[in-house]
C-alpha cells in the first residue's frame, strides 16, 4: 500500500515513538523509510543572540546535531527497516510537507507532544500544520508525560 514513509523527528521520545510505528509498518509494507530533521534558521539565530557573525555558526552546529540525531535514528530502527537519513533547514511545517512532495512519499509518520488549549495555540503544532497542509496521508502518534512514567527503563532508573 505505503511505498515511501517519511518520518520527521526531533529528538525528542514523541517523535522517537513515532520512528518505532514507522519502522514497524516500512517493514510490514516493504516501503522505503526516511528518517529527516528540519533545521530552522530561526533557532540559530535565536542562539546568536541577533549577532550575525555568529548565526553561522549556530546554524552549522545545528546541522551537525541533525545529522547525528537522524543517524543515531536510523541505528535505532536497523533490526526493524532499513532507512535513509535527511536534514532539511527552514521552517519546519513547510520543510516537510515540500521534503514529502519533492521525494514521492505517500505517508507521513510523526509525533506530537499532546499539547492542548493554551499551550498548543501559543506555541502551535508542527503535526497540526502538517495534517493541514500535506497533500498526503499524516500518521500523528500522540504522547504525553504517561508513557514516559510506564516505560520499564524509567522504573528500572528509579528503583534504589
Amino acid at each position: 500500500m505505503f511505498k515511501h514513509i517519511l518520518c520527521p523527528i526531533d529528538g525528542s521520545l514523541g517523535s522517537l515513538e513515532a520512528l518505532d510505528v514507522a519502522a514497524k509498518l516500512a517493514a510490514e509494507q516493504h516501503a522505503a523509510l526516511t528518517i529527516c530533521m528540519v533545521v530552522d534558521p530561526s533557532q540559530a539565530a535565536a542562539m546568536a543572540f541577533g549577532d550575525p557573525g555568529m548565526s553561522g555558526a549556530c546554524l552549522d552546529a545545528l546541522d551537525e546535531e541533525a545529522a547525528q540525531v537522524v543517524h543515531d535514528a536510523a541505528l535505532r530502527v536497523a533490526a526493524t527497516s532499513s532507512a535513509s537519513t535527511a536534514t532539511v533547514t527552514g521552517q519546519p511545517v513547510t520543510s516537510i510537507v515540500d521534503y514529502a512532495n519533492s521525494n514521492a512519499c505517500d505517508l507521513i509518520v510523526m509525533g506530537s507532544h499532546g499539547r492542548g488549549g493554551i499551550q498548543r495555540a501559543l506555541i502551535g503544532s508542527i503535526a497540526e500544520g502538517v495534517l493541514r497542509h500535506a497533500s498526503i496521508p499524516v500518521m500523528v502518534i500522540r504522547w504525553s508525560e504517561r508513557h514516559e512514567k510506564a516505560r520499564p527503563e524509567k522504573e528500572a532508573a528509579a528503583a534504589p
